[in-house]
């Protein structure tokens, strides 16, 4: 038994297209199809939808508005040992679950990750790669997101694909609620409590899906000062959790500082966006770290 977790929130057709897909063009089993929901109302075609597929999935409605807290409640629920969690806005390849459950034939690996690019984004095969770009991967495996050939280890998972022994996330505390609306770095910082107690990240190249990145629902919003004071929070709270070097922290901010506040389109709003920046810095150094059992 495998168990595939959707959490979603505020999405609708596009939600309906990922888990149509995946129910029609799935042929691994068995496995079970889990969807956290956190809308409020859907429209009445999602609703219909749902309905035409109650008897094929596992839907649960929650009250909360939490990335990490509906991965821990489809953890939870699942009764697969092997969870795969993948975003509401997706398309996933032929064998896409085989993909993901071979490398744990190797019970080093602990967590798996694939391919998610953009609709139309090509996926660069090993023979295309130059010894020279090789080596570049080995450095920074986020590039690895784009190509299909199988590399291992890896550091991290995206989390718009990633899957993950139950009992691993249990072993290193489940997923962080403490990121907060689109919760940027919990999946990172999540792969980083997996390497610390041991766990290897596998990248399988054929575990690949399209990401959307729908521009509607979720937590996408209008870079203004709730927003920025966010990914000040979600960076900042990241780099406390794993205990991040001052000048590592101090490059971050400055990347993020300068894509949200000094941006050209935001200098009519730089005060402001500046003092939202200061605040979610601050909570973000301040917050104490994930605890599982508070």
């Amino acid at each position: 038994m495998v168990s595939v977790v959707i959490a979603t929130l505020n999405r609708e057709a596009m939600l309906c297209r990922t888990i149509e897909v995946l129910l029609s063009r799935e042929d691994y089993a068995p496995f079970e199809l889990i969807v956290i929901d956190q809308t409020v109302q859907h429209e009445e075609a999602t609703n219909r939808y749902l309905e035409s597929v109650s008897s094929r999935i596992v839907y649960r409605r929650a009250s909360y508005k939490s990335l990490p807290r509906a991965r821990n409640e489809g953890l939870a629920v699942a009764k697969g040992e092997i969870v795969v969690f993948i975003d509401d806005d997706v398309e996933t390849g032929d064998g896409f679950l085989a993909a993901h459950i071979a490398p744990y034939a190797d019970e080093k690996v602990w967590v798996v990750t694939g391919p998610s690019p953009l609709p139309g984004e090509p996926l660069k095969s090993r023979d295309e790669i130059s010894e020279e770009e090789y080596e570049k991967l080995l450095i920074d495996d986020r590039l690895l997101l784009n190509v299909d050939f199988d590399f291992s280890p890896c550091s991290w998972a995206v989390g718009c694909n990633l899957s993950v022994r139950k009992s691993a996330a249990v072993l290193v505390g489940c997923f962080d609620e403490h990121f907060v609306a689109n919760a940027i770095g919990e999946d990172a910082e999540f792969c980083y409590r997996i390497r610390k107690h041991g766990g290897t990240i596998y990248y399988a190249g054929r575990a690949a899906l399209v990401h959307f990145q729908d521009p509607s629902g979720g937590c996408r919003t209008d870079v203004g000062a709730d927003y920025v004071r966010m990914a000040a929070y979600n960076l900042n709270y990241f780099y406390r959790a794993i205990g991040g070097r001052l000048p590592a922290i101090l490059r971050a901010n400055w990347r993020v500082y300068r894509q949200y506040v000094l941006n050209r389109d935001n200098l009519p709003r730089t005060i402001p966006l500046h003092f939202a920046y200061l605040a979610g810095l601050y909570r973000g150094r301040r917050q104490p770290r994930w605890n599982a059992g508070s």
